[in-house]
């Protein structure tokens, strides 16, 4: 499936045979059998090429193949297709890749005192989450993650999901176990009215969100930088925390 990964072009680019060859808009299009042939070979001949065009910009070829249309560079090594660029040979999203830069965050830096901390096992590998109790997907991926081994978790309670998070997390924070009135929380049960305390804890907290840009929960922040926004299928999950080192504090 291209339109995710390199491996896109099985789910269903140019699955309609169509004549092989190029068209002509006035230039001359140099080598195109060689465009075709390396798209397909680099694509494991998933691709079924109808034809392919001169585009305005020197150098850039439009591929229509069946009801797809993309781009590719003289040699069919490079790709465009849905805004994103990747690369044929080595299999990446290099779009994908600069947002991944881009987006990364300074783990270490983080303010640890501000987050709940749960240790699973030897807590080897270490993530941080932004999440919200009044966040049905929070609640998802809390509980699949309480499952894996070997895991700290950093929670920085967020409370942007609803109007209700606020209250919610104010009176979570004033508990006398605050990482208790959590679990309980993300379990569906709201802990009883707490005397108010300083909570201005919260505020740092969303403070930060706002600096790092995290506008959704839950967002996870692996201990490598990288982030997870929403829910992910839970083996692509596991697979990305299963790539980190030990990063406990």
């Amino acid at each position: 499936m291209l339109r995710s990964f390199i491996p896109l072009f099985v789910l269903g680019l140019g699955l309609l045979p169509g004549p092989a060859g190029a068209e002509s808009n006035g230039s001359v299009i140099p080598d195109t059998g060689s465009i075709k042939g390396a798209i397909e070979r680099r694509t494991d001949m998933g691709v079924v090429i109808d034809r392919i065009t001169p585009t305005p910009i020197a150098g850039l070829y439009e591929v229509v193949a069946g009801s797809d249309i993309f781009y590719t560079d003289a040699q069919g090594r490079y790709v465009i297709l849905d805004g994103r660029l990747m690369d044929l040979t080595t299999k990446e999203d290099l779009t994908q890749k600069k947002i991944d830069a881009l987006s990364s965050v300074d783990f270490g830096a983080l303010p640890f005192h501000l987050a709940l901390k749960r240790t699973q096992g030897s807590g080897k590998r270490a993530i941080a989450i932004f999440e919200d109790p009044t966040c049905p997907a929070c609640k998802v991926v809390h509980k699949f993650l309480a499952q894996l081994p070997d895991l700290t978790v950093y929670t920085f309670p967020l409370p942007i999901a609803s109007p209700g998070a606020l209250p919610l997390v104010r009176s979570i924070w004033c508990q006398a176990d605050r990482s208790k009135a959590w679990e309980a929380a993300m379990a569906g049960r709201h802990p009883a009215v707490a005397d108010a305390c300083d909570a201005s804890a919260l505020d740092e907290v969303i403070e930060l969100a706002a600096r790092l840009k995290i506008a959704g929960t839950p967002t996870i922040v692996l201990s490598d930088g990288r982030r997870i926004v929403g829910a992910l299928p839970p083996g692509q999950l596991v697979e990305m925390i299963d790539q980190l080192g030990a990063a406990t504090r």
